[in-house]
């Protein structure tokens, strides 16, 4: 194993697993996504994790939830011999987690998006009536987005003068001046759908149904199945929200020309679990306007006012605008009813 975990030595690690979940390890190594631990009960993940005890347990109860509900194409986090859901190694938190051995599912034809949004659909099904475990600390998105887009506008306002009042002026800061009026108009327009689109109405029903979702329902989460399908990860981000966000996400992860068609499939197969009616679309439509990337680097550059390199944040700022211009054929798709 790499030094790649700094102190998390090989011998410790190798103990601690197998004190705690009565596993032999026979090797270890470190990956992309986190160290692979390979014991006489196939191999599994471990997986550094930001989140706390609480936070841990309402996930490893959410995963619990959505697999006893009939959705088994997920992996849930092991619990150790003595019923906790995660390990405590030099002042940082770990998950465990039956590894999958699937590449990212590519979603490049109709078919393919069908597929994924079928299997969002029921996720989303098996994800209703959760109750977390007692001692757990929910994510609760319910409601806050309209309030989070007023921020963000006001924001991108704030940043504006802040730019206005320098004698002289950066290349990003003239790169922002550039955009921000636009991106400032997307988002009061993302407002306003959702304002108009009954978002508090949908709010309601999620929580009346204790509605649990991804939250970061991108490729990367999105793996090949075994035999076929596919297999859902990284749902230790699922919060309390509305579907509509899930879909959002799943649609701007589609790249290539076909872009549109992707969102069609996907869309349709999705209906044919859950249905989404025009207010879902148009809450949809919302969320793709947004421009969450652009705001999240000029929040990098102005906001949290750290040093920072400014030739990598143009950068990212340029791409940032790049990718908020790619969404405009699935807002356009969304228009036109299809």
């Amino acid at each position: 194993m790499s030094g790649g975990y700094g102190k998390l030595k090989r011998h410790d690690l190798k103990l601690l697993v197998e004190s705690l979940y009565g596993l032999e390890v026979r090797n270890m190594q470190e990956g992309d996504r986190g160290i692979l631990v390979y014991t006489d009960r196939g191999i599994k993940r471990l997986k550094k994790t930001e989140s706390d005890e609480a936070k841990i347990l309402f996930a490893a109860s959410a995963y619990e939830h959505v697999y006893n509900n009939g959705f088994r194409q997920i992996s849930r986090i092991n619990r150790s011999l003595n019923g906790s859901y995660h390990i405590k190694y030099d002042k940082n938190n770990y998950i465990l987690q039956n590894f999958t051995k699937g590449r990212v599912y590519e979603a490049n034809t109709a078919e393919a998006a069908a597929v994924i949004g079928k299997a969002l659909a029921e996720l989303h099904k098996a994800g209703e009536h959760f109750i977390p475990a007692p001692g757990s600390r929910a994510r609760v998105d319910w409601g806050k987005w309209m309030e989070k887009f007023k921020a963000n506008s006001i924001s991108l306002r704030k940043y504006k003068e802040i730019i206005y009042l320098k004698e002289k002026k950066s290349a990003i800061d003239k790169l922002f001046l550039e955009n921000a009026d636009e991106f400032i108009e997307k988002i009061q327009h993302s407002h306003r759908l959702l304002k108009g689109s009954g978002y508090l109405d949908k709010v309601r029903l999620a929580m009346s149904c204790n509605q649990i979702t991804h939250g970061e329902f991108k490729k990367h989460a999105i793996l090949e199945g075994e035999p076929e399908g596919v297999f859902i990860t990284n749902f230790e981000q699922c919060s309390y929200d509305i579907c509509e966000f899930d879909i959002a996400t799943l649609f701007e992860s589609f790249s290539g020309r076909n872009k549109g068609e992707l969102a069609a499939a996907a869309a349709e197969a999705y209906t044919s679990v859950k249905p989404l009616d025009e207010c879902s679309i148009n809450i949809i439509k919302a969320f793709l306007i947004w421009p969450r990337r652009f705001f999240k680097v000029a929040e990098s550059a102005y906001g949290r006012m750290k040093n920072y390199n400014e030739i990598e944040l143009r950068q990212k700022l340029e791409r940032s605008i790049k990718r908020e211009k790619r969404k405009e054929e699935l807002i356009k798709f969304l228009d036109s009813g299809r």
